[in-house]
């Protein structure tokens, strides 16, 4: 009963699980590199050891110890709230349980997060992240979108 209540939790988690892990396989698997996709796209290895974007990266052995502590039970929180959530939280929250196993297993393999897609316009880049961290923020924002319509149509 509770697997049927939470497939759309489940199915959204597992895919941006596989699609971080096939795409980070590849990524290692091709070594040191920088191609260009797009003129403003652009796929190189990077090894994050801050935050979300490379935040925090000056002190990496105390965020990477406080993190792979704290993110196994925030991934517990993410799967009991999903539990009595709607279904577009359910698949936000699934998206964010899926990045966030997938940053975590790299910094328990790793001791830091790889990174690839790097966004840029000019002389700006964006900081370089991975198919996990993209599953997170538009969870999200999902998540905000959908509680935001939800109190809109009430």
């Amino acid at each position: 009963m509770l697997l049927s209540k939470m497939k759309s939790f489940y199915l959204s988690a597992l895919v941006v699980f596989i699609l971080d892990r096939v795409t980070k396989y590849l990524i290692l698997k091709a070594g040191d590199f920088y191609y260009e996709v797009l003129p403003f796209l652009s796929l190189l290895k990077v090894w994050n050891k801050g935050i979300a974007f490379g935040f925090m990266g000056a002190n990496p052995n105390l965020f990477s110890t406080l993190l792979l502590i704290a993110i196994p039970i925030i991934l517990i929180f993410l799967l009991l709230f999903a539990q009595k959530a709607d279904t577009n939280s359910k698949i936000a929250f699934g998206m964010i349980f899926g990045g966030g196993l997938g940053n975590w297993l790299d910094r328990m393999t790793f001791g830091a997060v790889l990174d690839f897609i790097d966004i840029h316009l000019g002389r700006f880049h964006w900081p370089a992240f991975n198919i996990a961290d993209a599953g997170i923020s538009f969870g999200l924002i999902l998540l905000i979108v959908s509680y935001v319509f939800k109190d809109y149509r009430k």
